[in-house]
């Protein structure tokens, strides 16, 4: 045994995930166990974070340590990171400035520039897979769903059913199989919202809702915002009321944070939250607007913020739900 698990911070369908340490070096590492069993898609998503994690070197995205193997179940050992987008959304007390929300963005945009220039689609950027270190690095974390796409294959197709529904690109909920690193993009857009409004942009109850939540602020699509819109498989399975795009987005999105910078934030929202995604910025691009390339902090660590930790967070949790069970037996002590 190379690692002791401490507790566990994460786990999902496949299987968890364990804040532990190196037996040998007595570094903090982020450990993930996935039984294999005879479940052929368990493999694959391993497969998968295993391919992109071994291709991708850079200081925005998570670093693989090692993979163990055995005959029922794979184990990647990463570096551990204290803290997630998730979690800062939800903090009450962190500073509501474009500093912060600067230093966080242009990371993300530059994880993604990264992924996409080396051909890799994440398929499931949301909150919770952006992790954040106490000096403020961006680490882009869980690449179950990532794959490679090939600019020069425009026939390839991939799987539609990817992506967390809130954060997932109109293209795919109208069942687009082809489709490129514009999904990625969607993704960030919606979750710079969601930062400026501590609240999610589209919180869709189910895909057909999704669209709807999409639709009130971005109109229905014409031929002018999104051409190609009807030749998906979806696209005549629903008929939704002609819908006019908000003009106003001050309204939609709570950009008064940002200061004298609130129309150069609303316009890179804009130029990534587009109903085709063949008109939404690229990362690069994201990285070249106004709002991301001017008045940018020093460096992460200067930023005087500690973003809320993991552990500190899954104890609380653990607390409510101790306190939750002793009230529901002495609730039951009356019956």
């Amino acid at each position: 045994m190379k690692y002791n698990r401490l507790f566990r911070i994460g786990f999902g369908a496949r299987g968890m995930v364990y804040m532990g340490k190196s037996l040998q070096t007595g570094e903090t590492v982020a450990i993930k166990e996935i039984a294999l069993k005879s479940d052929v898609k368990a493999q694959l998503e391993i497969f998968r974070e295993i391919s992109a994690l071994r291709i991708c070197r850079h200081e925005n995205i998570v670093h693989l340590i090692e993979v163990l193997i055995s005959d029922h179940s794979a184990t990647l050992v990463t570096e551990f990171v204290e803290s997630n987008l998730r979690l800062v959304i939800d903090d009450i007390e962190r500073p509501s400035n474009n500093e912060l929300i600067k230093n966080y963005f242009v990371q993300l945009f530059y994880g993604l520039a990264y992924l996409h220039r080396n051909g890799i689609m994440h398929r499931d950027i949301k909150p919770e897979n952006i992790l954040i270190n106490t000096s403020n690095r961006v680490k882009i974390a869980d690449f179950g769903l990532a794959c490679l796409y090939f600019l020069d294959q425009p026939q390839r197709t991939y799987c539609h059913q990817v992506a967390t529904r809130w954060y997932r690109a109109p293209e795919l909920l109208f069942g687009a199989i082809h489709y490129g690193p514009a999904m990625d993009i969607w993704a960030a857009g919606c979750i710079l919202a969601e930062f400026l409004n501590g609240a999610p942009l589209f919180p869709g109850a189910n895909d057909i809702d999704q669209i709807a939540c999409v639709f009130q602020v971005l109109g229905t699509p014409t031929d002018n915002t999104w051409p190609e819109w009807e030749q998906l498989p979806d696209s005549g399975k629903l008929v939704f009321d002609s819908i006019e795009p908000v003009q106003d987005w001050t309204t939609v999105v709570d950009v008064a944070q940002c200061g004298d910078e609130s129309s150069e934030c609303l316009s890179l929202l804009r130029s990534v939250l587009r109903l085709d995604p063949t008109k939404r910025a690229s990362a690069e691009m994201c990285l070249q607007s106004d709002f991301l390339s001017r008045k940018l902090p020093k460096s992460p660590q200067s930023i005087d913020y500690t973003p809320p930790p993991i552990e500190t967070s899954i104890k609380q949790k653990a607390s409510n739900a101790h306190i939750q069970f002793r009230q529901q037996v002495n609730s039951s002590d009356h019956y």
